[in-house]
């Protein structure tokens, strides 16, 4: 999940008070799993939760959402701590024009 999705998540809960289902788009949705980044209604939740390879995901409630920061919206499972390849240093700045998480050293080269 990048930064960007992150973003997009944060926006869609403060631009109304209803956020629509992001699997069937009839419903609002209730909860939003981490993993998937994907608000769920209860029916298409209910799918969600019965699939054996989505037991780890994170689900929580949609008015949830919008009090975290960023950093609490990655999924549970991800690694927190990822190292840039080039530089091997924490990639901690959002580059806006690849739309991806990179080191500072980064922002200093070709970005």
């Amino acid at each position: 999940n990048s930064l960007f999705e992150i973003q997009n998540t944060l926006k869609k809960v403060s631009e109304g008070p209803k956020v629509s289902c992001d699997n069937c788009h009839k419903y609002s949705a209730t909860r939003y799993c981490k993993q998937c980044t994907h608000f769920l209604c209860p029916e298409c939740l209910e799918a969600h939760n019965k699939w054996q390879a989505f037991s780890t995901h994170e689900v929580i409630n949609v008015q949830d959402v919008a009090v975290l920061n960023t950093s609490q919206l990655l999924p549970f499972n991800e690694d927190r701590n990822m190292k840039c390849n080039d530089h091997t240093k924490p990639m901690e700045v959002y580059c806006e024009t690849c739309q991806e998480l990179i080191c500072r050293d980064c922002t200093f080269s070709n970005r």
